[in-house]
């Protein structure tokens, strides 16, 4: 496994945009289920990007496509809890069905214990 609180600490920083290029040399050079996961952090953070540039059917797109590779690792992997971020992702998509405009409540990636 590999050690990811860089991209942790870019996408808590709402830098989403250098956390979906950390986790995507990561995914590039990643194998198995361990692809996956990276592609889905790739997707997550490119959707908080797009959510914060406004681009909320990019936004939409990318979370939905993120969640649903997420899904398989719940309720962790690589010590990240999937089961909170995809809660509240899921939160998000439904603002975003909704077509609410101003979302602030993005989550965080929460390392357990």
């Amino acid at each position: 496994m590999k050690d990811i609180q860089k991209g942790i600490d870019l996408f808590n920083d709402c830098d989403y945009f250098s956390a979906h290029d950390f986790f995507e040399d990561i995914w590039m050079d990643s194998s198995g289920e361990e692809k996956d996961f990276y592609q889905g952090l790739v997707q997550i953070s490119v959707g908080c990007y797009h959510l914060i540039c406004g681009n909320m059917p990019g936004a939409k797109s990318q979370i939905k496509k993120g969640m649903d590779k997420l899904s398989k690792f719940i309720p962790e992997y690589n010590k990240l809890n999937l089961s909170e971020l995809i809660s509240k992702l899921k939160k998000i998509l439904i603002d975003l069905e909704s077509n609410k405009k101003n979302i602030k409540d993005i989550p965080t990636l929460i390392i357990t214990k």
